[in-house]
């Protein structure tokens, strides 16, 4: 996997960059980014058909993450579902999208608010005026209240602050190590995070411009695409995409193929969310991130929320400590779920257990 820039490089690249963005017809040069314009697109997405002109675009891991997204050709253009974390990246799956179709781009739709879901959403406004950008109406609120969480303008500007020290810290890191393949792990981490706040700095967000409260059926050209609001769960503003006549959804990260980001969520919502969605009709599901999944891991992934629930409501009722929980609680999981959490180099059982213990303990048992 290629690394990106020094600024330097990102500088020289710029115009290589938006040489290769002139020759596409709908891209001015204004929406490319060039952090990762050195990266074949195939080595950020792999768009793997799904269904008959259905396709899921699923991220490569990499220390500055992309989702995953949904594409979906109509007669009436194509539909995108979330648009990764930078622009930078949704105009590698652009790229992506070009080899299979020459339809114009006409909506994209945000899942939620978190910022590797939305942040490349000003490329496609840039490219294709009259887009619609869709989302939920507490989503859209989320993208501008400060305080919301992990995503939004706020965050923008919070990670112009963030970022820099991040900067320094991997810089630090990288003077003091001595093993060679750790060297070269934090060398192309340090790369990607200078390439990231390059995007950052020059970001012109792009909101929703179409919102709903509620679930609707959108047709689009020959397609019925399902907006489905179900209950709280990865955050507030959750949306599922379900494609009934495909019997495929799209989760964004209510439904993960790892373990799962619970800072912004609401555990116990979000077992009953899972349930509702559990009672529609498909057989695929493309989640926010890993791999795409066969309805039957929506259990697996619901029971681990609800495991966790459970495990920390018994542990408080017998006087155990939250530090008690973290010590113990990962072992006892751990049989029913830590192989299944682990199949990627992201997210896996043991990275992220111990937080999701404190924060849903927070949630549940402390109440803030």
């Amino acid at each position: 996997m290629s690394s990106s820039w020094t600024r330097r490089d990102f500088l020289v690249g710029t115009g290589a960059a938006l040489a290769a963005v002139q020759a596409l017809d709908h891209f001015h040069p204004c929406c490319a980014m060039a952090a990762d314009a050195s990266t074949a697109s195939s080595e950020l997405f792999e768009l793997k058909p799904v269904a008959d002109g259905i396709y899921a675009a699923i991220a490569a891991p990499r220390y500055k993450v992309n989702s995953n997204a949904t594409v979906i050709l109509t007669n009436d253009g194509v539909v995108v579902v979330d648009s990764h974390s930078k622009p930078s990246a949704a105009f590698a799956l652009y790229r992506e999208i070009q080899s299979i179709t020459k339809q114009p781009i006409k909506r994209i739709i945000n899942t939620h608010f978190h910022w590797d879901h939305w942040q490349g959403n000003q490329v496609y406004a840039e490219a294709f005026p009259g887009l619609e950008i869709i989302a939920s109406e507490r989503t859209r609120e989320n993208l501008t209240r400060p305080g919301a969480g992990s995503g939004g303008i706020p965050y923008i500007e919070k990670q112009l602050e963030l970022v820099p020290k991040e900067i320094e810290k991997l810089g630090n890191d990288l003077a003091s190590a001595t093993d060679a393949a750790q060297k070269m792990r934090l060398e192309a981490n340090l790369r990607q995070t200078e390439a990231y706040l390059e995007e950052l700095r020059q970001m012109k967000p792009a909101l929703p411009t179409r919102t709903f409260d509620r679930t609707v059926s959108l047709n689009v050209g020959d397609r019925e695409i399902q907006i489905l609001l179900l209950g709280r769960g990865h955050t507030d503003g959750d949306v599922f995409i379900h494609l009934p006549k495909e019997k495929v959804v799209a989760t964004g990260d209510a439904l993960i193929d790892w373990m799962p980001f619970m800072n912004d969520g609401f555990p116990e919502d979000w077992v009953r969310t899972l349930d509702a969605l559990e009672k529609f009709d498909f057989t695929q599901i493309i989640p926010g991130h890993g791999g795409v999944m066969p309805k039957e891991q929506l259990a697996f992934f619901r029971g681990y929320i609800a495991d966790l629930v459970a495990a920390i409501k018994a542990a408080n009722a017998e006087g155990a400590s939250l530090d008690e929980m973290k010590k113990t609680l990962p072992d006892r999981l751990a049989a029913k779920y830590e192989q299944g959490m682990s199949k990627h180099p992201l997210g896996r059982y043991r990275d992220r257990i111990g937080l999701n213990i404190e924060i849903a303990y927070q949630k549940v048992v402390a109440k803030t």
